[in-house]
C-alpha cells in the first residue's frame, strides 16, 4: 500500500529527528533535513491560482520546495507543504524523481499516481503521529475527537478523519455536501456498501448540528440505511446505520456513516 509507505517513512524521520511534540511545524521538519551536503529550502507564495498547490523540484545537490498561500484554509497550506516534504525525502533525495507540481487532483487521496499515494501518506502521518495522536482521544472516530486531534495537529478536518479511520481501523466513511447538494465522499476500505450519491433530504438536514454555534458531537443518530446507502451487500445485509452530521461554513455538511457487527445480518442464498 503505496500510503503505507510514506507514513512508514514520515515517522521514522520524526523518530530520526527527535519530534516528539504537537503540532509538527513543516517548516521545523526542513529546517532540520537540509544539511550543508544537501541543503532544503521550503518558501511560500502567494499565486493567483488555488488549483496550484505546491511544488518540489531537486537535483542529487539541493531540493527546493514551494507552497501556494492562497488556498481557502490555511491547514491546507500545511498539509500540502508536508506533501511536498514527502517528495523531497521520498523521491527527489533517492534520484527516483526530481520534478513535482501538484495540484487539488494530486493531493486528493483518490489520485492513483503511486508517487503522490506516497507524498499524501507521509503528510498525514508527519501532520499526524500515530504515537502522538493515539493518546489524545479514545480512538472512537467520531466529531468530538476529529476535532481535538485537527486542532491539536492543526490539520482539516478531512485530512483528520482520513488518518483516525486508517488509524483506527474503522468501517467509517465520509459524505461532504455543500447547500445541500452531493459532492463527494470518502470510504475506508473497511466500509463494505455503496454511497448513494444524493443530495440531503429535509430529514437529513434536520440531524445536523451547526458546529459554527454548538459543540462538536461525540454521538452518533441511528437511521435507516437505504437514506444513505445500498444496504446489501456479499451475502451481507446492513438494519441499521450510524450517522453523524456536521454544519460548517459556506453552506458544507460534513457526514460520518458508521456501523458495527450488531447492524449486520446474513442474506439467505
Amino acid at each position: 500500500m503505496e500510503e503505507q509507505k510514506g507514513a512508514t517513512e514520515a515517522e521514522y524521520i520524526l523518530e530520526s529527528l527527535g519530534f516528539d511534540q504537537l503540532p509538527i511545524n513543516p517548516e521545523n521538519v526542513v529546517n532540520n533535513i537540509s544539511d550543508t551536503s544537501y541543503p532544503v529550502k521550503i518558501t511560500f507564495r502567494n499565486f493567483s491560482s488555488e488549483q496550484f498547490l505546491g511544488r518540489a523540484i531537486g537535483n542529487d545537490e539541493k531540493a527546493e520546495i514551494v507552497v501556494n498561500t492562497n488556498i481557502p484554509e490555511a491547514r491546507r497550506v500545511n498539509f500540502t507543504s508536508a506533501h511536498e516534504i514527502g517528495h523531497v525525502c521520498m523521491h527527489i533525495m533517492p534520484q527516483q524523481k526530481l520534478n513535482f507540481s501538484c495540484g487539488i487532483n494530486e493531493i486528493n487521496d483518490s489520485y492513483k499516481d503511486p508517487y503522490e499515494r506516497q507524498a499524501n501518506g507521509f503528510a498525514s502521518a508527519l501532520l499526524m503521529p500515530r504515537q502522538l495522536v493515539k493518546v489524545l482521544t479514545d480512538g472512537d472516530v467520531n466529531w468530538n475527537n476529529i476535532k481535538q486531534v485537527s486542532d491539536a495537529c492543526n490539520t482539516s478536518l478531512e485530512a483528520t478523519f482520513r488518518r483516525m479511520s486508517w488509524i483506527e481501523k474503522a468501517p467509517v466513511a465520509m459524505v461532504i455536501h455543500q447547500n445541500n447538494m452531493f459532492k463527494r465522499f470518502i470510504a475506508t476500505d473497511r466500509f463494505d456498501f455503496y454511497i448513494e450519491k444524493s443530495n440531503l433530504s429535509y430529514e437529513q438536514i434536520q440531524l445536523c448540528v451547526d458546529v459554527t454555534m454548538d459543540q462538536f458531537p461525540a454521538d452518533y443518530d441511528s437511521v435507516d440505511p437505504l437514506d444513505w446507502i445500498n444496504p446489501e451487500k456479499k451475502g451481507l445485509k446492513l438494519t441499521e446505520l450510524y450517522v453523524s452530521s456536521i454544519k460548517l461554513t459556506n453552506g458544507f455538511v460534513y457526514t460520518i456513516l458508521s456501523y458495527d457487527d450488531d447492524c449486520i445480518e446474513d442474506i439467505d442464498d
